[in-house]
């Protein structure tokens, strides 16, 4: 990587293929491209053989194709912006023209992972039961043509087939994709498809195939044309599909493959018995906190998530989302959670990454299902709070509803667009139980305290709009400051206090007394005292201003 704008060197192209990776969707296959690079400076006998599914992969297709498969990691924090370029992609099939040639790569010798990073929708899982969806048109597609599939799941059982008839050991199935124990999802839809098509097939890929899990964390928006001109003046470096991502990066993987696999934990990666602890870490506190920003800061008007994180009430909430939902979040080890989410934060408002708030809204009914729906669940059976959740979900209904709060109409991307809205406006005559009941869960819409809450929202923000149930929220909060007391020493007086609703009043009466506006005595003195709680004193104003993806889906 070069931070100081020379172009970087081009890997030479000494790779064997390895790893195919098919992809689906809008995500990146960046992450394990570039540490199957990084491999290749010492063991040269892995690459990666990509392959495009939906037709916005043409694109894609024809790019690297035109630049020896080649292409630009954009690397950016805060300060500064690295690139390099990024060579372990050594083939990149579009499967629309070459549906036979992707199965024939899944079953030559040298294919041994087929990984997916896919969006949630493209497993083709029907949310009220957690199955494979056989009435999806391309599930219905590939049942009926299996040696010509269009789905992910098709792809990855037509391999599996391939490889059984040919009397080879099958690959190992890894998912790379924001799904809550993908592996375990992964292998259920497959054998689902498979017991559909061939049982013997299905039994064959129970006793043989193993479907690792795995866990990315990194944010990595759509690349924009400024991304590509920028590129060009400032590291002399044309490049038709670059990928731009964040500088932090983590790879958790289980480490359970049947064929081998590159040596990516010398580079960075962490290989595992368990992913499932990280998994939900990253899942309810960054993609929730995510999708909780989303539509609240879309409703107000802002389109990056940057800016939105300059909205004080909007950083606030999304503080307090992550408070919420952090006693569904299982020990981590070796992470420190209160730092984990600190840095969250500051990676949200990282402005050279500019991450897109339309990008990070798509597919709600997908993403609540995936990242808040479980935690939810849990946080209700055990009586604990979700007032900040709850307006996660008022805030999602609202913008469902199609008009934000400047009266801009809002285009809904998510394959329930229809039903969303039609739900979303019964809730100004039914309230939100119907929405709850089949966007959500059976059990959260039974819990009337939650419907309460989210109904007393909506209100909220029909009356006041977002920002007034931003500021109702945040005046109602306590979390973020966990401090147990507030002392002060003077002629060894000690004034003490928990510190609950009323924290930000005596932090900042605390201040007027080490000023010496008033008399140190402690809290509970005799009647008269001036106890700083009684003095009535106001809280000082808050401030309201307001890529390409390289998916490795070996699919």
């Amino acid at each position: 990587p070069d931070p100081d704008g020379a172009a970087p060197e081009v890997p030479a192209r000494r790779c064997a293929r390895g790893d195919r990776a098919p992809r689906g969707g809008r995500f990146s296959p960046l992450d394990q491209a570039v540490y199957t690079s990084r491999v290749l400076e010492e063991d040269p006998n892995w690459g990666i053989c990509g392959v495009g599914i939906v037709p916005s992969d043409k694109k894609m297709y024809e790019a690297l194709a035109s630049q020896d498969n080649l292409y630009t990691l954009v690397t950016k924090n805060s300060k500064c912006t690295q690139v390099e370029v990024i060579g372990s992609i050594v083939e990149y099939l579009y499967a629309a023209e070459a549906s036979s040639s992707v199965i024939n790569q899944f079953a030559k010798d040298d294919t041994r992972i087929v990984s997916l990073t896919v969006t949630e929708k493209a497993y083709m899982v029907d949310d009220s039961t957690g199955d494979l969806d056989e009435k999806h048109p391309l599930i219905v597609h590939d049942l009926e043509n299996p040696g010509a599939p269009k789905s992910p799941i098709g792809y990855v059982v037509a391999g599996l087939r391939a490889r059984r008839n040919l009397g080879k050991d099958p690959f190992t199935v890894l998912s790379c994709d924001n799904l809550p124990l993908n592996g375990k999802l992964t292998q259920r839809v497959c054998l689902q498809f498979a017991e559909r098509i061939d049982p013997e097939l299905a039994s064959w890929i129970r006793e043989r195939v193993r479907f690792p899990s795995s866990m990315v964390d990194r944010i990595t928006p759509a690349t924009t044309e400024e991304d590509v001109t920028l590129l060009k003046e400032d590291h002399g470096l044309e490049d038709a599909w670059p990928v731009c991502a964040e500088d932090y990066i983590q790879w958790v993987i289980e480490d359970n493959f049947s064929l081998g696999r590159p040596k990516w934990e010398d580079h960075g990666a962490l290989l595992v018995e368990d992913v499932e602890p990280y998994e939900l870490m990253k899942l309810r506190l960054l993609n929730g906190s995510h999708s909780a920003l989303a539509y609240v800061s879309h409703l107000l008007g802002h389109r990056q998530v940057h800016h939105a994180m300059e909205d004080s009430d909007v950083s606030h909430f999304v503080a307090d989302y992550m408070e919420n939902i952090t006693p569904t979040v299982p020990r981590v080890p070796g992470v420190d959670l209160s730092s984990y989410k600190k840095i969250l934060l500051e990676r949200f408002s990282n402005p050279n990454v500019s991450d897109q708030v339309p990008r990070i809204a798509e597919d709600g009914s997908k993403k609540f299902q995936a990242f808040v729906r479980d935690a939810l669940e849990e946080l209700l059976s055990e009586g604990k709070e979700t007032k900040h959740i709850a307006g996660a979900v008022a805030g999602w209904i609202h913008y469902c509803r199609g008009v934000d709060d400047l009266g801009e109409q809002i285009t809904i991307n998510d394959p329930k667009a229809d039903e969303l809205k039609e739900m979303a406006h019964l809730t100004v005559t039914k309230g939100s139980n119907p929405f709850l009941n089949k966007f959500l869960s059976k059990d959260i819409a039974a819990s009337e305290k939650f419907n309460a809450d989210v109904d007393r929202f909506l209100r909220k923000v029909e009356v006041d709009g977002t920002r007034g149930l931003l500021q109702m929220l945040d005046d109602a909060s306590c979390s973020r400051l966990p401090c147990s007391d507030i002392s002060l020493h003077d002629e060894g007086v000690r004034i003490a206090s928990e510190c609950h609703a009323l924290e930000l009043q005596l932090a900042y009466e605390y201040l007027q007394l080490v000023a010496g506006l008033f008399a140190t005595l402690p809290f509970g003195s005799k009647k008269g005292s001036s106890d700083p709680v009684q003095s009535g004193t106001k809280s000082p104003p808050k401030n309201n201003a307001e890529g390409p993806n390289l998916t490795e889906v070996s699919l």
